[in-house]
């Protein structure tokens, strides 16, 4: 999705232990510095009654690495031994799991209007907040664990002030809130790497992102698939840092277990 003087780039997270997804909105951004970065703990219960069979774990989570599957939640059918997959962008890769059986479960791939309607009453009150000149927001990112359910918002903001700070921790129509101050969006750091440059010059890509954050950073992984020859170079950038901190490959994609 593109916007006037703003771009919407997305991602989701490499770290299957939390497989969160992650969307970046930028509004004019240039510097880096930031504030603690926030802690996912809290309210994460999982529903026991979507709770995945056993047969389909092991598939579920290698789905979960997936850069282009796009899992947002699930929904379990027991009786009809069916699995709804909901994911928040249809892509050819997604479609082909859809009325694939694993074990004698249904795969069903469901596209999230629910979240896209969240996604967007969340973009307008901060595109509101925005135009508060106290906040000083510029740009603002937002991600979910299709795991637990938990939604948070990181927002951008030029220098921190008592208004903005108000928003850090709280909670936005069902998202929670951390705020940064911080200017170069982790693509940018990772395309102007120069070892990162060596390996995408003069090459076709797309590039997504996935965020991992602990106690004590915020890492982004951006995925920059490179369509010839195909594969995928992923840039660990530490967004305290303002900096790469490492560089790999791996194949784009896997094949999906067929009827």
């Amino acid at each position: 999705m593109e916007e006037k003087m703003k771009k919407a780039f997305a991602g989701k997270r490499k770290v299957l232990a939390l497989g969160t997804v992650f969307a970046i909105v930028i509004v004019g951004i240039t510097a880096i510095l930031m504030v603690k970065p926030p802690n996912e703990t809290g309210n994460k219960a999982e529903n026991a009654e979507n709770e995945l069979p056993a047969e389909i774990q092991a598939e579920m989570d290698r789905l979960f690495l997936e850069p282009k599957i796009h899992i947002s939640r699930w929904s379990v059918e027991t009786e009809e031994k069916r699995v709804n997959i909901f994911v928040w962008k249809l892509t050819p890769e997604n479609g082909q799991l859809n009325d694939t059986v694993i074990d004698g479960w249904t795969i069903l791939v469901i596209d999230d209007m629910e979240l896209r309607r969240d996604v967007e009453k969340l973009n307008a009150e901060l595109e509101r907040l925005k135009e508060i000149p106290e906040m000083q927001i510029g740009a603002w990112s937002y991600g979910w664990n299709p795991r637990t359910g938990y939604k948070h918002v990181e927002i951008i903001v030029g220098n921190l002030t008592p208004e903005n700070q108000q928003l850090n921790g709280k909670m936005i129509d069902g998202w929670e809130a951390h705020v940064y101050k911080s200017l170069i969006p982790p693509k940018v750091m990772a395309l102007r790497d120069p070892m990162v440059k060596e390996r995408i010059e003069g090459k076709e890509y797309e590039v997504e992102e996935r965020t991992k954050q602990t106690d004590r950073e915020l890492l982004v992984d951006v995925y920059i698939y490179l369509k010839e020859p195909e594969k995928t170079v992923i840039a660990t950038v530490d967004v305290i840092k303002g900096e790469v901190i490492e560089i790999n490959e791996t194949a784009s994609w896997l094949p999906i277990p067929k009827r």
